[in-house]
């Protein structure tokens, strides 16, 4: 068993993919728009994505625009946790993670062993990331 998230955005998808794809080191490995199914849609929302995977290490995230007109919201109770294990990588993906978002927490020592900091990307989403530290 495998808990793969699903993201939802409001019409820019494509560009959180490629921001996530360059930020976390990963790859597109999937993308349909919604003009390639046989739902109808309109024109104007042809080139918005239906479903798309996007991987990085072992990790599967999937991602869509929401149906045209449907309101979608980052407000809530999740966040994406993602642990690291070189310091190095912690501070590269965490700092391009935080361009354009909001730091919440930045990286530190914590008190349960870890370097942990937090932060809402330029997308609205939760992100919480750790790096078990060495003993």
């Amino acid at each position: 068993m495998k808990l793969v998230p699903y993201i939802h955005f409001q019409g820019n998808a494509e560009e959180a993919m490629n921001f996530y794809a360059t930020a976390l080191g990963g790859s597109i490995a999937y993308l349909q728009r919604y003009g390639d199914s046989p739902m109808p849609s309109d024109e104007d929302y042809k080139q918005k994505i239906m479903h798309g995977r996007l991987t990085f290490g072992d990790n599967l995230i999937m991602i869509s625009d929401v149906f045209k007109g449907q309101e979608v919201s980052t407000d809530g109770n999740i966040q994406l946790s993602v642990d690291v294990l070189e310091n190095e990588e912690l501070e590269s993906v965490f700092n391009k993670m935080a361009e354009g978002g909001t730091v919440a927490m930045p990286l530190q020592d914590t008190f349960w062993g870890a370097r942990f900091g937090m932060l809402k990307d330029k997308f609205g989403v939760s992100w919480m990331f750790n790096q078990e530290l060495k003993k």
